[in-house]
């Protein structure tokens, strides 16, 4: 008699802990949500525009994000081409910088409707920045 009673006991906690684990959402695979989206990596036609001069300095980002590590390179023709260095991405923030034939730049910019925007220092030369994702 005591071995039917310890039986029933154990299968009514085993019931009771797979009820309680199912009721929890334990051990089901979830989605991940928006948050966790890559929208940086690929390749970005970037312009930047000097303060005080309306000629636009067109150059391709291309960007990999790891995480928040943003990592990657540039080219143009009229800067040169490099990796990008110290590069962050995080709530929808971007901040990076690279070596150019005249110097450091660094560019910290936000997205927005699909599209990146935000300020560069060269050090010798300030302004804005925009960019719009490649679509292959």
């Amino acid at each position: 008699m005591r071995f039917r009673t310890f039986v029933i006991l154990a299968v009514v906690a085993l019931i009771a802990s797979s009820l309680s684990t199912l009721s929890t959402g334990a051990g089901q695979h979830k989605r991940p949500g928006r948050q966790n989206e890559d929208l940086i990596s690929g390749e970005w036609d970037t312009f930047l525009t000097p303060e005080g001069s309306g000629d636009d300095i067109p150059l391709t980002l291309k960007l990999k994000l790891d995480r928040d590590k943003v990592t990657g390179a540039f080219e143009s023709d009229h800067l040169g081409s490099g990796d990008v260095k110290d590069g962050s991405w995080a709530e929808n923030k971007l901040n990076l910088s690279f070596e150019m034939s005249h110097g450091l730049i660094m560019l910290t910019g936000e997205l927005k409707q699909g599209k990146l925007a935000g300020k560069f220092d060269a050090g010798h030369m300030q302004g804005t920045w925009q960019a719009k994702k490649k679509i292959n």
